[in-house]
C-alpha cells in the first residue's frame, strides 16, 4: 500500500492573516503505479499519483469542499474510505460521493486521507481465516508450464485495446487494476508480443519473465453466503496466462469452490472448460481444503487423478459443443502448491467488463467469438450455489 501527501499550508504567512493548512493524503493498495486521482475544491487543483509531492500556498481560514475523480473516464470506483484528522472536529469526509468537506481554521492544519483497494474493502478477519483454512492444494501434471498468476502480473504484460479482437484499437498501454473499464463498451486485453494463433510459443517465455519478478503464485478467495439454507461457498479463482489445450487463448480463469453446511464441508465444484462438477465431501477430507488435480495446459480441475475425455464448446454463428481427440491429463505427476506455497487475496471490487485475452482460437477451426470474461461477471460467482445439488 502506497501513501502520497500534498500539504497546501501558510507558507511563512502570519496568523493575523488567517490562513491555515490543508493535506490531502492518498493510500491505495496496491501501489498506484501509473494511476492518479485529481481533487478539485482546493485553491488549485491538484493530481496524486505514484511517488511523493509536496505543495505550500496560501490558504484562507474557510471550509473546502474537495472532490476526487479519476484522471481516466471509465475507471471503477475504488475508494473504500475517507477520513479527515481535524483538531477541531468540523471536518468530514464521505467515501459514497468521494467529497471531503474541510474546514479550516486559523493557524490549523486538517489531513484528509483517500483510501483506495482496487479489490473492495478489507475482509474480516474471520472470513480470512475460513479462507486459508479450506485452501487447496493444487497438483500439477507433469510438463505444465504455467501457475495461478496475480491480476497486476497479468496486466503488467497486456495492453488494453477498445472493440473486438483482433483489430481492436489502442486504448491503455500499461492498464492496471485502477483503470480498467467497467461500462458496457467492448475491450480487451492483449498480451504484448504474442498471439495464440500465431505466435503461441512466446508464451513460455513471457510467463518465466513474470515468475522471475515475483515467484510466489497467487490465488483469489470469495465468501458467499446462500441465506435461505445458511450455507457458505468459499470460492477459490486461479488466474493463468495462458490455455494450451484445444481451444487456445490468453488468460485462463479457473475456480474451486468449498460449499459448507453448520460449519463443515458438505462438497465442493470444480470448473472444467465450459463447466463445473459437483463432488460430495469425501471422508477423507474432513476439516482442510480439497486437493485439485489440475489438467495439463487446459487447467480444468479434478478432484482425482486421471486422464480425462472432455468436451469443448465454440461459437462461431451458434455455440457448437464436441468431444474432443485431447484428453486433458489430469495425473498430478508434476509440481504442486500447498497453502504455504502461494498468495491469498480475497476477489472483488468491480469486474472488468471486457475480456481477459485477445480471442479465442479452436485448433483446425479458427478464431471463436468467445472471450474470457471476469470471474466477477460470471453466475459461478455471483451465485454459486446452483452447483449444489438440489
Amino acid at each position: 500500500m502506497a501513501a502520497v501527501a500534498v500539504a497546501f499550508g501558510a507558507s511563512g504567512a502570519s496568523a493575523a492573516e488567517g490562513t491555515g493548512t490543508i493535506v490531502v493524503r492518498l493510500s491505495a493498495d496496491p501501489a498506484p503505479s501509473r494511476t492518479s486521482w485529481i481533487y478539485g475544491g482546493l485553491p488549485s487543483p491538484v493530481t496524486l499519483g505514484n511517488g511523493t509531492t509536496r505543495r505550500a500556498i496560501d490558504v484562507p481560514a474557510r471550509t473546502y469542499t474537495v472532490r476526487e475523480r479519476p484522471s481516466l473516464a471509465g475507471a471503477p470506483a475504488t475508494l473504500t474510505a475517507l477520513a479527515c484528522d481535524d483538531p477541531s472536529h468540523d471536518s468530514r469526509g464521505k467515501p459514497a460521493s468521494a467529497v471531503a468537506t474541510i474546514a479550516v481554521a486559523v493557524d490549523e492544519t486538517v489531513s484528509c486521507t483517500f483510501v483506495h483497494r482496487a479489490l473492495g474493502p478489507p475482509p474480516p478477519a474471520s472470513a480470512l481465516a475460513l479462507a486459508e483454512r479450506f485452501a487447496p492444494e493444487l497438483r500439477f501434471a507433469a510438463g505444465e508450464q504455467y501457475r495461478p498468476i496475480a491480476m497486476e502480473q497479468y496486466l503488467g504484460v497486456a495492453t488494453l485495446r477498445n472493440g473486438t479482437p483482433p483489430s481492436g484499437t489502442f486504448a491503455q498501454e500499461r492498464p492496471t487494476l485502477f483503470t480498467l473499464p467497467v461500462q458496457a463498451l467492448p475491450s480487451y486485453l492483449d498480451v504484448r508480443d504474442a498471439q495464440p494463433n500465431t505466435t503461441a510459443a512466446r508464451y513460455p517465455a513471457i510467463e518465466a519473465s513474470i515468475v522471475a519478478a515475483r515467484p510466489r503464485p497467487t490465488v483469489y478467495w470469495r465468501l458467499a453466503r446462500q441465506a435461505s439454507t445458511g450455507r457458505l461457498a468459499l470460492e477459490y479463482w486461479f488466474l493463468y496466462l495462458y490455455n494450451d489445450f484445444t481451444d487456445r487463448h490468453e488468460a485462463d480463469w479457473e475456480g474451486v469452490t468449498v460449499f459448507l453446511g453448520d460449519g463443515s464441508p458438505i462438497g465442493a465444484s470444480y470448473s472444467q472448460h465450459q463447466g463445473r462438477q459437483w463432488t460430495p465431501w469425501g471422508a477423507a477430507q474432513t476439516d482442510e481444503g480439497p486437493t485439485v488435480y489440475v489438467g495439463r495446459g487446459s487447467h480444468a480441475n479434478y478432484p482425482r487423478a486421471g486422464t480425462y475425455r472432455v468436451r469443448v464448446c465454440w461459437t462461431l454463428v451458434r455455440q457448437r459443443c464436441s468431444t474432443t481427440r485431447k484428453s486433458d491429463s489430469a495425473r498430478g505427476d508434476g509440481d504442486h502448491l500447498g497453502p504455504g506455497d502461494y498468495d491469498l487475496h480475497e476477489l472483488g471490487g468491480t469486474g472488468f467488463t471486457g475480456g481477459w485475452g485477445s480471442g479465442t482460437y479452436i485448433l483446425s477451426i479458427g478464431r471463436s467469438h468467445d472471450r474470457v470474461t471476469d470471474p466477477r461477471r460470471r453466475s459461478d460467482y455471483s451465485n454459486p450455489f446452483a452447483a449444489v445439488p438440489s
